[in-house]
Parts: structure tokens; C-alpha cells; sequence
């Protein structure tokens, strides 16, 4: 016996060992993605003060051109920050909440969703990501 060890389960170890690693890359990958969607949502309400038509349409856009599936959220999560806003113009699966700051102050909470798709299983898990933007100040009422 010249090897403490065969080749077989030396292959087994080496494909595990690959298929984990490129596990952790894809989710990695895909995490990446998704945060900069929310990056891109947030900065497209920083920039137009708030959710209105103009900032649907840049979210539209943006969303459109990053390659984020389109559809829509049957319901969004119920969250304690600030009531949910009707995401009826995004065409693509994003939940909005406003909360009411102190001073005239505001800001948005925004939800999106990575989708890992399973081959081997036959199915597709949803898994949420939420950020926050910066605080608005409402110049008028």
C-alpha cells in the first residue's frame, strides 16, 4: 500500500472542494447585484426628491438596462419602519416604503430580491435585500 490514500475519493474531495467554491462566488456575485440595484433605486429617489413619476421612470429604466427581472410583488413584506408605497409604476419586483423623519426629514426603504435559480431541484428561491437611503428633506407640503 504505497498511497495512504486513493485516487477516487481524492476526486471526490477535489469536487466538492470546486463545487462549494464556485457556490460561495455565485452567491457572492449575485448578493453584489443585488445591492447595487438597491444603490441605484435609492440614488434615483435621492435625486428626484422623492417617489414620484420621474423617479419611476429613471427605476424603470435603470432596472431595465442592469438586466433585474421584470414582474411585479403580489405583496410586500410588512415592515415596522414606514408604510409600504403602491409600486404600481415599477415594472420590475421592488417594494418601497417611506418613513416620516423628524424636521421635515424622510426617507425610503427599499426591498429587492435575489432569485437563485436550481437546476438540479426544479425551482427558484426568492431571498430579500433591504436598504435604506439617505434622509430628504420635503420643501414643500
Amino acid at each position: 500500500m504505497k498511497e495512504a490514500i486513493g485516487h477516487i475519493p481524492l476526486y471526490n474531495f477535489l469536487i466538492i472542494f470546486i463545487v462549494i467554491t464556485f457556490g460561495f462566488l455565485s452567491a457572492t456575485l449575485t448578493y453584489y447585484k443585488a445591492f447595487k440595484v438597491n444603490s441605484r433605486i435609492a440614488y434615483a429617489l435621492e435625486e428626484f426628491e422623492g417617489y414620484n413619476s420621474e423617479s419611476i421612470q429613471e427605476i424603470n429604466r435603470v432596472l431595465g438596462s442592469m438586466g433585474y427581472r421584470t414582474g411585479s410583488v403580489k405583496e410586500c413584506p410588512k415592515k415596522t419602519i414606514g408604510a409600504s408605497i403602491a409600486t404600481n409604476g415599477v415594472n420590475h419586483p421592488v417594494c418601497i416604503y417611506e418613513s416620516k423623519l423628524k424636521n421635515g426629514y424622510f426617507n425610503y426603504g427599499i426591498v429587492t430580491y435575489i432569485y437563485l435559480d436550481i437546476p438540479v431541484l426544479g425551482g427558484t428561491f426568492k431571498v430579500p435585500v433591504y436598504t435604506e437611503s439617505e434622509r430628504i428633506f420635503k420643501f414643500s407640503s
